[in-house]
């Protein structure tokens, strides 16, 4: 009792004595932490509350043509922040709608003017997944696109129509007939949709492709010829560092385009990918329609029991209708599994074939017709 006397009276400042065997503590600023009293009662503590999910992050500074969407943000679906953009008559703005990760469903943007649309900056790599649950009401795309269009880090989910109006409904589905139209896909997905990618005949269009996966996508109707990526003209097609898998009776890369460049994809033709992929039933994995200048290399194709066609890149099958015609394949790993007599390259139009330093796994016939290899 003694020893607690004294350091009650020393907290209120009073001089009593310490009691004898008790030390004694002067509190003053330099060492009142080394005081400690003596606890009384259990030292009990609330229950923590439950976690609550995380806020968004707060909307950053307003900048000239940014559009924000999402929680928090100024629009709250991806259709809104377009339509304002469109709004803007003048096409020297530049319009860049940012949106937060999440999913927005049965959200149709239609683009009139050009414009990026993107994953929040504050979020990059998180998803934002455009799903559609219902047949697309324009009867086109999930983003129907009439002017150039850059999207970046988007997820293109479950675009469908019915059969009866063609069973194509696209991810993305371009009808751009301005000068130098442009569509732009960087680090997207296209999954579960009739189409992944479908464009126009745009003589001047350009179309460019990197670091994105079709993945699952085709109508499961055999009377409906659906693509992952169908570019239906343009001066250029680039698909480049990209994955195809699980596509369904139609054809992985089909371009119509002056000029086709496919280098450094994964391309599942008929055949088991990796794990989110399912095995798919594709015709063709490279199919350059009507000729051009090709360019394929560096790619991984790989051609399984499931496809129906034997031949894994053709070209100009369906008439050249370009005045300078080309095909360069190279550095590229062909390989067949489960099939009888594949073919690697199909050109029957002998357009002098420039094969080199390629790899044939499973392979009966590197080109058909063997003599149009270039000298």
């Amino acid at each position: 009792m003694g020893q607690f006397l004294a350091s009650v009276a020393l907290l209120l400042g009073l001089g009593l004595p310490a009691a004898a065997g008790a030390q004694a503590f002067a509190v003053g600023p330099r060492n009142w932490q080394n005081y400690h009293p003596p606890v009384f009662a259990p030292n009990t503590q609330p229950p923590a509350p439950n976690p609550q999910p995380p806020a968004p992050p707060p909307p950053p500074p307003q900048q000239q043509g940014v559009l924000q969407v999402g929680p928090g943000r100024a629009y709250s679906t991806i259709s809104a922040a377009v339509d304002a953009a469109n709004a803007d008559t003048n096409l020297n703005n530049a319009y860049d709608v940012q949106v937060l990760p999440g999913t927005y469903t049965n959200d149709f943007p239609t683009v009139t003017r050009p414009v990026t649309i993107e994953v929040d900056p504050c979020c990059a790599g998180q998803a934002v997944v455009l799903n559609a649950t219902i047949d697309l009401p324009n009867q086109k795309g999930i983003i129907l696109a009439l002017a150039s269009l850059t999207v970046n880090g988007l997820t293109f989910q479950g675009a469908h129509i019915s059969n009866a109006l063609g069973g194509n409904g696209a991810g993305i589905r371009d009808q751009n007939t301005f000068p130098s139209a442009k569509l732009i896909i960087q680090n997207s997905l296209f999954t579960g949709n009739q189409e992944g990618i479908l464009t126009g005949d745009n003589p001047d269009q350009v179309v460019m492709v990197s670091n994105s996966s079709f993945v699952n996508n085709g109508n499961p109707n055999p009377s409906f010829f659906q693509h992952a990526l169908y570019v239906n003209g343009g001066s250029m097609l680039s698909v480049s560092n990209s994955l195809f898998c699980g596509q369904l009776i139609g054809h992985s890369v089909k371009s119509r385009a002056a000029a086709t460049m496919v280098s450094g994809n994964q391309i599942y033709d008929g055949a088991q990918g990796p794990s989110q992929c399912e095995p798919g039933s594709s015709s063709l994995a490279i199919d350059v329609a009507n000729g051009g200048a090709a360019t394929i290399t560096s790619n991984t194709l790989v051609q399984g029991p499931n496809s129906p066609n034997l031949k894994i890149v053709d070209y100009g099958e369906e008439g050249l209708t370009y005045g300078s015609n080309s095909l360069v394949v190279s550095g590229n790993n062909f390989t067949s599994i489960g099939t009888s007599s594949a073919t690697a390259v199909y050109d029957p139009n002998c357009v002098p074939a420039q094969l080199s330093n390629n790899s044939f796994t499973g392979i009966t016939t590197q080109l058909d017709p063997a003599n149009c290899a270039a000298p």
